[in-house]
């Protein structure tokens, strides 16, 4: 039974390490082809969608290799899976190990925060100030540290975000304080105070489609000296896990089509034909790589 274990053992560790083999190259494919386009070109957010067109068919067996599952629906599924966790991911991750990449995204994000400041008005303080005497809320406070995060006025920004957050009754609940904490991440970043502009990234991470936060994560992360180790464990992709948390959504949604059948009458001349179009369509939109 020992040696049965040993063996499972073996063959998990050899199945993990060639999926990070095949990531690792997959990495270094992608970089190469992002240094190429800048030798061509400006680098646009286009060049990192055209380099994964461009290279993922040169790993599209190693992908589905690395999948454990004899059935091919299922397998299928997954691999689909995989392929978009992918793309995802490795829009932050190549911020550690690609060098041109962070510093094409690490400029782009200073030059927006610069272009706003230049587009930003000392005189637009007044009519914020008589907003937040007014109607002193959140909403008044948030706009007001906004405009002073432009200004590059970062501790009345800091201060406005907090004063914010107290007469704020949804405070505690992290979705309806999102814009205020990215830009209270962004003041902490701005003030080079790493460590709490990731704290903040790692509160308002909402899960593997969050790249946003993620990327912002990264370059504030990669700023501070961090690894690719450094990456929440959340943010990378669990294929087994995500298989069975559909396989439970599925169920769940059977059960409850069952139910509903059951208390409620067929509807007269209803078209069988049309959730399987909708089924279709959704299935199209969610495996439409790129977007």
């Amino acid at each position: 039974m020992k040696q049965i274990h040993l063996f499972l053992f073996f063959l998990l560790s050899v199945h993990f390490a060639n999926s990070q083999n095949y990531k690792s190259a997959f990495r270094t494919d992608i970089c190469s082809c992002i240094e190429e386009e800048s030798l061509k070109r400006n680098l646009t957010p286009n060049a990192y969608k055209k380099c994964y067109t461009e290279i993922l068919p040169k790993y599209a067996n190693q992908i589905d290799a690395a999948i454990v599952e004899e059935d091919l629906n299922k397998k299928y599924y997954l691999g689909q899976v995989a392929r978009k966790d992918l793309v995802l991911a490795f829009q932050y991750e190549l911020i550690y190990s690609c060098d041109i990449y962070f510093e094409y995204l690490n400029r782009t994000r200073t030059s927006e925060i610069l272009i706003a400041r230049e587009r930003a008005k000392e005189s637009d303080l007044e009519s914020k100030n008589q907003m937040v005497a007014m109607s002193p809320n959140a909403y008044a406070y948030f706009h007001r540290a906004q405009l002073h995060f432009d200004l590059g006025n970062l501790k009345e920004a800091e201060a406005d975000i907090h004063k914010s957050f107290d007469v704020n009754p949804n405070a505690s609940n992290i979705q309806s304080t999102r814009h205020e904490l990215l830009l209270l991440a962004g003041v902490y970043e701005e003030q080079k105070q790493y460590t709490k502009a990731i704290a903040l990234y790692d509160k308002i991470y909402m899960g593997d489609y969050d790249s946003q936060v993620a990327t912002l994560r990264a370059l504030v992360d990669k700023k501070a000296g961090g690894s690719m180790s450094s990456i929440p464990k959340a943010a990378t992709d669990v294929v087994s896990s995500k298989s069975n948390a559909s396989e439970r959504r599925r169920s769940t949604s059977k059960n409850s089509r069952s139910k509903r059948a059951e208390r409620k009458p067929a509807i007269k001349n209803e078209k069988p034909q049309t959730k399987q179009k909708r089924d279709s369509a959704s299935l199209k939109k969610l495996f439409k790589l790129g977007n």
